[in-house]
């Protein structure tokens, strides 16, 4: 009795360790401030403004770094390019993404905040406008599919050095470098700020 007791214990406990490490792995945060829909409907109404540009990325070194010289990749055509209008909430949103998120853990805004955004295409050279905007701050979030080519190098024999007598001395590895295609996206995005009403901002994101 006391060995099928112990064999429960040792079943809840491994359920529970299983658990744990499953919500660590799938961590998921939501702001915590009251969303204003009526102040995001009126921050992205009709205005006279404008805002254009180019969305792009570069190949990320192994260390996830963009290289300043690397090559553009220009978004495909029909990239969506998503505008929100720039509210306390979006502003606490922002800043837990930035605070929290990695590899184990992402930052939800509510489905009805997502709802108050406005969308734009990207045409053959990546470029895409949004027009009749309010003076006012603005964050724009789109992802950049891309294609590209990596390295890596890999030993494919070695070369042998020997004496005048024959006596081995030492040996070289020889390498050959191998290249190989792969896709990847890159998320890029850019705060803008309107000042003045019939304003045209021209960025690169």
């Amino acid at each position: 009795m006391t060995k099928i007791y112990a064999m429960k214990n040792a079943l809840v406990l491994m359920s529970l360790t299983s658990a744990f490490i499953f919500s660590k792995a799938q961590n998921t945060y939501y702001p915590q401030a009251f969303f204003d829909k009526k102040l995001a409907q009126q921050m992205i109404g009709y205005g006279n403004s404008t805002i254009e540009g180019v969305a792009s990325t570069k190949q990320k070194t192994s260390w996830g770094i963009k290289p300043l010289l690397g090559e553009k990749h220009y978004a495909p055509k029909g990239t969506v390019v998503m505008l929100f209008p720039v509210t306390p909430y979006f502003d606490e949103f922002y800043s837990m993404r930035k605070k929290y998120e990695n590899k184990k853990t992402t930052v939800y805004m509510s489905e009805e905040a997502f709802k108050y955004r406005i969308e734009a295409l990207t045409d053959d050279h990546g470029r895409f406008k949004f027009e009749k905007l309010k003076p006012g701050k603005y964050y724009l979030e789109t992802i950049v599919n891309f294609t590209a080519t990596a390295s890596y190098q890999q030993q494919t024999g070695q070369s042998d050095a020997y004496n005048a007598y024959g006596g081995y001395l030492y040996s070289t590895p020889i390498y050959q470098t191998f290249f190989y295609g792969y896709s990847a996206g890159n998320r890029e995005s850019k705060f803008v700020e309107i000042k003045k009403d019939g304003e045209l901002k021209e960025i690169n994101l």
